[in-house]
C-alpha cells in the first residue's frame, strides 16, 4: 500500500477545475490560429486540434470570427482556489474576523463585569 492518502471526490473536482483554469489560462493558441489562417476546403484534422480555449466560432461567406476565454479571469479565478486551498480564501477571512470580534468582546466584558459565557 502505497503512502498517499486517497483523494475524496471533492478534492478530485477542485483539481479537475484547477486544471481547467490551467488549461485556459496557460494554453496554447496555436492551433486556434492555424483553423483561422486554414483556407475555405483545406483539409483539417480536428481530431488533433486543441481548442479548449475557445468560447465561441463564427464562421461566414470568407471570414471566421474566435472568440477565446479570458486569460485573465481564469488566472483570477486559479488564484483564488489556491487562497482558499492555503486557508486564505474568503472563509477564512471571515472566520478570523467573527473570532477576532468575539475574543475582542470576551475582553471588553471581562473589563467592565458584564462578562457574558459563550
Amino acid at each position: 500500500m502505497s503512502g498517499r492518502k486517497k483523494r475524496t471526490p471533492w478534492e478530485e473536482l477542485r483539481e479537475a477545475v484547477a486544471e481547467g483554469y490551467r488549461r485556459l489560462a496557460f494554453g496554447p493558441v496555436g492551433d486556434v490560429v492555424r483553423l483561422m489562417m486554414a483556407e475555405e476546403g483545406e483539409a483539417i484534422n480536428y481530431g488533433e486540434l486543441d481548442l479548449f480555449g475557445v468560447a465561441e466560432m463564427k464562421r461566414g461567406k470568407g471570414t471566421m470570427e474566435v472568440k477565446l476565454a479570458s486569460r485573465l479571469e481564469a488566472l483570477d479565478r486559479l488564484a483564488q482556489l489556491c487562497r482558499e486551498e492555503h486557508g486564505g480564501g474568503e472563509d477564512a477571512f471571515y472566520k478570523a474576523l467573527s473570532q477576532g470580534a468575539r475574543e475582542l468582546y470576551h475582553r471588553e466584558g471581562e473589563r467592565d463585569g458584564t462578562k457574558t459565557e459563550g
